[in-house]
C-alpha cells in the first residue's frame, strides 16, 4: 500500500510500505523481545549455560518470525479479493492504485482494448523521430508487452482510440455472418495524416451474433499486435489533431484540435458531420486568461485547448438490465432495446435533472427523439483535459456543454514536476473494471501525463 503524506512546504511524497507486513513485524518483535527476556532471566538459575540459553532463545525468535511471516503471507493471499484500499481521498476523486510509467513517453494518449479476450492499455506518445504506440498489461503492474515505432519517424504521434466495425460476410457454409473487426486509429500533431491499425488478436473474426458472454478467470497474457491497414488526411479549424475517442452509441468519433471545438467524424468515412464548440458556464466576464473565451455578454464562455478525449459512461449498471461489461456488450444491448425501432433515426438524451435521472431503464430504452441520430443516456459523457491545466472535465456529448470540472492538481503537484522534469497532465482511459459492491462505485480510471514517472488509477466522485 502507498500511504501519501504532506511535508512541511505542502508538497505531496510517497512513502512505500506494505501495511500488513510492518504489523507483522512490529508483531514479531514485540514477541520475540519477551521472550528473550524471559529466557535469559531463565537462563541465570538453570543449569543450561548462558551460551546455551542465548542459542535456544535465538531459535525460538527466528521461528516465531518465520511463522508470523507465514501467516502474513497467507493473510495477503486471502485478502487480494477484496476492494482496493483508498490511497488518498481527494474532494473530486479517490487515489486507488499507482503503477510506473517510463519518464521518456511523451504521452498524448491513453485508449482500452475494445477485444472481449483482452484488456491491453494502449498509450500512444509524441515527438518527432520518438512517436511509439505501446502496449501496457493492466494485470502486471502495466508491464510494457510490445512498441511499435510511428513511421515515417518524422510525424508527431498524437491522439489514440481503439474502435470496431462490424462487416457482414458470408461464411464457408453459405451463412451470413457479422464479423467484428477491432482497429486503432491515431492522429498526427501538424501533418494532417492519420494511421488506421488492425488489432490483430483471438477476436478479431469472430461472429458477435453468437459470441456476447466473454469468458471469465482467464488471466492468460493476451498480447495483440498492430497491423497497419490505413492512411488518411484530414482537416480541423487550427490544422492540427490534439485527441480522438470512440462514441459506439453514434458510430462516430469525437476530436479535438486545440480550439474550443470538437468535431464528430463518421467512423467509416472520416468526413466530418458537425462540430460543437466547448461551452462553460461562468459569472459573466470576457477574461481569456485561463483558455476560455467570451461568446457573448451571457455567462457561457467558450473553452479553449480542449485536448485528450474519452468517451465514458457513469453508469456502471447497463439500463435495460445487467452489467455492463465493455463497449461492445453495451453497444449490443442498446440495440437490442432499438430493436423495432428505425435504427437510423432514433436518439435519446435525458437532461441532468431529477426528473430525467428518475425514468426507469425501460423508460430510457423506449424513449427516442426523431430529430437525431445515435443514442444517449444520462450518465454518458466526454471527459477530456485542458492543456496545461490540472483538471478533467466532463462534456455534455450532444451539447458540448461542460456539466463538471474534476481538480486533478494534487495527483502529481507542478512543483514537484517542475522539479522532476515531467510535464503536464495528459492521457485518460477507463479501466474495463465493474463495479462490485458499494465500495467500488464510480468511474475508474487510469490517468498520466508527459513525461510522468507514474499512472494513477482513479475513481471519479460525483
Amino acid at each position: 500500500i502507498v500511504e501519501w503524506c504532506c511535508n512541511k512546504s505542502g508538497r505531496w511524497r510517497e512513502i512505500k510500505m506494505t501495511a500488513s507486513d510492518n504489523h507483522q513485524k512490529k508483531r514479531t518483535l514485540l514477541t520475540s523481545t519477551l521472550l528473550l527476556l524471559l529466557l535469559f532471566s531463565w537462563c541465570f538459575v538453570s543449569p543450561l549455560s548462558t551460551s546455551s540459553s542465548f542459542l535456544f532463545a535465538t531459535a525460538i525468535a527466528i521461528d516465531t518470525s518465520s511463522s508470523s511471516s507465514s501467516s502474513a503471507t497467507r493473510s495477503t493471499t486471502t485478502t487480494t479479493t477484496k476492494p482496493s484500499p483508498i490511497i488518498y481521498k481527494s474532494r473530486d476523486y479517490h487515489l486507488l492504485e499507482i503503477v510506473p510509467h517510463s519518464s521518456t513517453s511523451f504521452t498524448q494518449g491513453l485508449t482500452l482494448s475494445t477485444s472481449t479476450t483482452s484488456k491491453i492499455l494502449y498509450e500512444g506518445t509524441g515527438l518527432n523521430y520518438q512517436s511509439q504506440i505501446l502496449q501496457h498489461d493492466p494485470n502486471q503492474h502495466m508491464k510494457t508487452l510490445e512498441s511499435r515505432n510511428v513511421e515515417p519517424g518524422h510525424l508527431f504521434g498524437e491522439g489514440i482510440t481503439c474502435y470496431y466495425v462490424d462487416r457482414l460476410i458470408t461464411n464457408g457454409g453459405g451463412e451470413e455472418v457479422v464479423v467484428r473487426e477491432h482497429r486503432l486509429i491515431q492522429l498526427t500533431w501538424k501533418d494532417g495524416v492519420g494511421m488506421i491499425y488492425r488489432i490483430n488478436d483471438d477476436s478479431s473474426s469472430v461472429d458477435i451474433t453468437d459470441s456476447i458472454e466473454e469468458e471469465e478467470g482467464n488471466n492468460n497474457e493476451q498480447q495483440e499486435s498492430l497491423e497497419l491497414i490505413d492512411t488518411f488526411t484530414f482537416n480541423t479549424h487550427t490544422g492540427e489533431g490534439w485527441g480522438i475517442t470512440f462514441v459506439p452509441q453514434t458510430k462516430e468519433f469525437y476530436v479535438s484540435d486545440g480550439s474550443e471545438y470538437i468535431f464528430v467524424w463518421d467512423v467509416e468515412t472520416l468526413v466530418e458531420k458537425r462540430r460543437m464548440a466547448v461551452t462553460l458556464e461562468r459569472g459573466g466576464g470576457d477574461s481569456d486568461s485561463d483558455g476560455a473565451s467570451s461568446s457573448s455578454s451571457s455567462s457561457s464562455v467558450r473553452l479553449k485547448y480542449v485536448n485528450e478525449l474519452e468517451f465514458v459512461d457513469f453508469n456502471t449498471k447497463n439500463k435495460c438490465g445487467g452489467d455492463v461489461k465493455d463497449w461492445e456488450i453495451h453497444d449490443v444491448y442498446l440495440e437490442q432495446c432499438q430493436e423495432g425501432d428505425d435504427h437510423q433515426s432514433r436518439y435519446y438524451f435525458s437532461s441532468f435533472n431529477s426528473e430525467s435521472s428518475a425514468k426507469s431503464g425501460t423508460e430510457e430504452c423506449n424513449d427516442s427523439d426523431d430529430n437525431n441520430t445515435g443514442r444517449f443516456t444520462s450518465t454518458m459523457s466526454i471527459l477530456a483535459n485542458v492543456w496545461y491545466q490540472d483538471v478533467l472535465i466532463r462534456i455534455d456529448p450532444v451539447t458540448a456543454k461542460v456539466t463538471r470540472v474534476y481538480d486533478l492538481s494534487d495527483i502529481y503537484p507542478y512543483d514537484q514536476r517542475k522539479k522532476d522534469g515531467a510535464d503536464c497532465l495528459n492521457g485518460i482511459s477507463v479501466t474495463g473494471k465493474e463495479s462490485s459492491g458499494e465500495e467500488e462505485e464510480g468511474l475508474e480510471l487510469w490517468v498520466t501525463g508527459k513525461l510522468w514517472p507514474k499512472m494513477y488509477r482513479i475513481r471519479l466522485i460525483d
